[in-house]
């Protein structure tokens, strides 16, 4: 009877993956499961430590090592010649027999089944809430969230690219620069560069550029990032990030100096301000400057762009003129 019941399940499972790939494509919403190798490749594994036996939540785990196309993206099985290992699980588990615990990684909030994907397509579709399993624990250099599609991993690989190439990470551990687009931490990185050229020209030697990358953290970057938390910038700019706000500021600062306005990082947080209120036409008033800078800290803390990137950055850029944010 259980046998019976075991196919009919396998064969329950296989439809609704059926049907689940078949809505998929129709909504243009395709999401396989995580490949794990896709992932360490974007996000660059820097190592690994093993946590011991845990139970596990099924709904955590989303992704696979080495056999991402068997399964789709909630563990329903999507081959037919899966159907023997599968039914014979099955049986076992309505029996309650005990099953050895699968094996995973753990990255983020998200688990990589390395052995054991027959056992996690059958306790989702027995409706486990947990399952026990040996936790490999993955460090990596980008974050990761369960979120991963194509563009995201993406995203990983360039904020990867970006720590490789300032060291950021190494020299402000807590520093944590998230964008919402592709492409944008090369403009972050050429702010770093122009950080580092000032600061050889003011200190008459040769900057690294991992010290540069920690001298603008502290000077340029967390000081506007600061700003934007205190007055709640992100509020009126909803899927938005603090270094998204960043690049405006700056790009507003840089607008502002073109038109010999009072120009700062102040200053363009205060044009910033009064212009999501619906008053850019009202001049910001020496009391708000006043607490703006008292947060932001003396002007000598914040060395300039060098010119060519002044020019590049007020050149017209869709979402930088304006009053609209990056998009």
């Amino acid at each position: 009877m259980k046998q019976l019941r075991a196919r009919a399940d396998f064969e329950t499972a296989r439809i609704q993956a059926f049907l689940r790939d078949a809505g998929s494509v129709l909504r243009g919403d395709t999401r396989p499961l995580l490949s794990f190798d896709e992932v360490r490749r974007a996000a660059r594994l820097e190592g690994q430590s093993y946590r011991g036996l845990k139970d596990v939540p099924i709904a955590d785990i989303r992704g696979s090592v080495g056999r991402p196309n068997d399964f789709d993206a909630s563990f329903l099985p999507v081959k037919p010649q899966m159907r023997k290992r599968w039914e014979q699980l099955d049986a076992a588990m309505r029996r309650g027999e005990a099953v050895p615990p699968i094996e995973v990684y753990h990255l983020g909030d998200v688990y990589f089944v390395k052995d054991g994907h027959h056992r996690v397509s059958v306790a989702r579709r027995l409706r486990w809430a947990t399952i026990p399993a040996k936790v490999i624990e993955v460090k990596t250099r980008a974050p990761l969230t369960g979120d991963m599609n194509a563009a995201a991993l993406l995203q990983a690989k360039e904020y990867v690219d970006f720590l490789e190439r300032s060291q950021l990470d190494r020299v402000r551990p807590q520093a944590s620069i998230a964008v919402s687009r592709l492409g944008r931490y090369d403009r972050i990185f050429e702010d770093i560069l122009g950080h580092r050229y000032f600061m050889g020209l003011q200190q008459y030697r040769e900057v690294a550029v991992a010290e540069a990358s920690a001298s603008w953290y502290d000077n340029v970057y967390k000081p506007i990032a600061d700003l934007i938390r205190e007055y709640d910038i992100l509020s009126h700019f909803p899927g938005r990030t603090e270094a998204d706000l960043y690049l405006w500021v700056t790009a507003r600062w840089l607008e502002l100096s073109r038109t010999q306005k009072p120009a700062g990082p102040a200053e363009a947080i205060a044009d910033i301000l009064f212009e999501t209120e619906g008053t850019a036409a009202t001049a910001p008033s020496p009391q708000v400057l006043a607490v703006l800078k008292r947060w932001l800290g003396p002007p000598r803390r914040v060395i300039e762009l060098p010119a060519r990137l002044i020019r590049r950055a007020t050149a017209p850029r869709p979402g930088l003129d304006g009053g609209s944010p990056p998009a």
